[in-house]
């Protein structure tokens, strides 16, 4: 094991692996969050609510919310971890160049990590159908016919 790995170092958290969200792909201000949630769609699947809002950055930028009543703060910093990895994995489900907030509904405490990952997938799915400009899947129509 490293130094930097005993230490709490790059290695120790993912850094030198390329692991994290740099700072540039996250919303860290008020503002930024304020702004996605007046202007954003909202999709609330399962334990989960994904708010999308296009931005004109050429990138997917992310912001947690896990309120108190989640849980106590070690509940709290674990949900927000997961809501990251859960990002940071799967942010190709999202529309290109948006802003998403993602706020955990009280039976987060209770999901799994592998349970949130199917929220959102669910929930990116619908957001990237609507930006798509479908709301559902709707009937098939032939080509020609009317």
């Amino acid at each position: 094991m490293s130094v930097n790995a005993t230490r709490g170092g790059p290695t120790a958290r993912g850094e030198a692996s390329g692991q994290t969200l740099p700072a540039s792909h996250r919303l860290r201000h008020r503002s930024q969050f304020q702004k996605v949630q007046e202007r954003g769609q909202r999709y609330a699947v399962g334990a989960l609510v994904l708010l999308v809002l296009p931005n004109n950055l050429g990138h997917r930028r992310l912001g947690v919310t896990v309120s108190s009543k989640v849980g106590n703060s070690v509940v709290r910093s674990k949900i927000k971890r997961w809501f990251r990895e859960i990002f940071r994995k799967r942010r190709a489900l999202l529309p290109p160049s948006v802003d998403a907030v993602l706020i955990a509904r009280s039976g987060a405490a209770a999901s799994s990590l592998q349970g949130l990952g199917r929220d959102f997938e669910a929930a990116a799915e619908q957001a990237k159908r609507r930006a798509q400009g479908r709301s559902g899947p709707g009937p098939a129509v032939e080509k020609g016919v009317r």
